[in-house]
């Protein structure tokens, strides 16, 4: 397992002190939404009002959505530029001001693989300026994730981990690199080993294509496709329950089984090319004690939920409980 100097991974027990900012109480216990931002690179790029708005709504929806935090899929921004950055980091202000929590995975537009004032590959080595992600670690640091519990790289977001925790359960969220390279491919294996009784969200841009399917491509500048990350990563582990991305358009849903017969929900949200993304949230809308979990697209700007096949239901989700605990061992 690979620890770098201030990145020592903490076991459940020690965890679970220090996340108390992120457990409800017992009143709100088992019942509780947590939004997804699909890619917002268009948003940012030509309306901000849409942009802001999603933000605000949540703002005024923390209460009584019992939020633990946010997850965003990738593609904050378009071009690799400050004033995007710019744009983009004034919106996540007003969450921190209101100390709400979020995770960002990374998208290919939001490293140095795009242009500064286009979102076309940039002049050299694609596969190298994939990685160069100062930008974003820049204006997103470490501090800004509250949340966050380890990373792969010292400083860096790229790859990290966050926990939670609702009502009798326990969350870690897995953030991915683009098409990761295989040295995170094994580090998150060593953390979703180690957090064996969490229930493990895998947050990457990149993962079904829009007919559902498991891209089985590197999109021709990453490292391991999808595929190879499903196969060496998302099928081993019996914990992990969800996988969500975007990249593609537009929503789609993917239910595999993993090797110890766990069902995995592989979720894709993206509508960029759809009215500039339409200011649309993915809210997943949990309930423990019934095992389900309500899908749908909000536009906070529009109020309005898309009645289409990206609105459905998912029953008879095994969600690891605390209860139930005592009666795990670890692999």
């Amino acid at each position: 397992m690979k620890h770098l100097p201030g990145n020592k991974i903490l076991k459940p027990a020690l965890l679970s002190v220090l996340t108390c900012v992120a457990t409800f109480g017992s009143s709100e216990a088992q019942k509780f939404t947590l939004p997804v931002f699909p890619d917002t690179q268009t948003e940012v790029t030509a309306n901000h009002e849409m942009f802001y708005s999603r933000i605000q709504w949540l703002v005024d929806k923390k209460d009584s959505l019992h939020m633990p935090m946010l997850l965003h899929v990738g593609d904050v921004v378009n071009f690799d530029n400050y004033g995007q950055w710019e744009v983009a980091s004034r919106g996540f202000d007003v969450l921190d001001q209101h100390h709400i929590p979020y995770a960002i995975a990374l998208g290919n537009h939001d490293t140095e693989a795009v242009g500064f004032l286009s979102g076309s590959a940039a002049p050299g080595n694609v596969n190298q300026n994939l990685r160069k992600t100062y930008k974003f670690n820049s204006y997103f640091p470490v501090s800004r994730f509250t949340h966050q519990r380890g990373r792969y790289e010292d400083g860096k977001s790229d790859n990290a981990y966050y926990t939670f925790r609702v009502g009798d359960t326990n969350w870690l969220v897995m953030v991915l690199e683009f098409c990761p390279r295989m040295g995170p491919i094994n580090w998150a294996n060593d953390i979703i080993r180690e957090y064996f009784n969490y229930n493990v969200i895998i947050l990457t841009h990149y993962h079904l294509t829009p007919k559902g399917e498991i891209a089985d491509r590197n999109a021709g500048y990453g490292d391991f496709s999808p595929q190879v990350v499903f196969s060496q990563l998302v099928k081993k582990h019996s914990n992990i329950r969800f996988v969500l991305s975007g990249h593609v358009m537009s929503s789609a849903l993917k239910v595999d089984e993993g090797e110890a017969g766990n069902k995995v929900y592989q979720i894709l949200q993206n509508y960029q090319n759809d009215d500039m993304g339409g200011g649309y949230i993915r809210l997943l809308d949990f309930d423990v004690d019934k095992g389900t979990v309500g899908v749908s697209m909000y536009s906070p700007y529009y109020r309005k939920t898309k009645t289409d096949s990206s609105k459905f239901v998912l029953e008879g989700v095994d969600f690891i409980k605390q209860s139930e605990e005592r009666a795990q061992k670890k692999p």
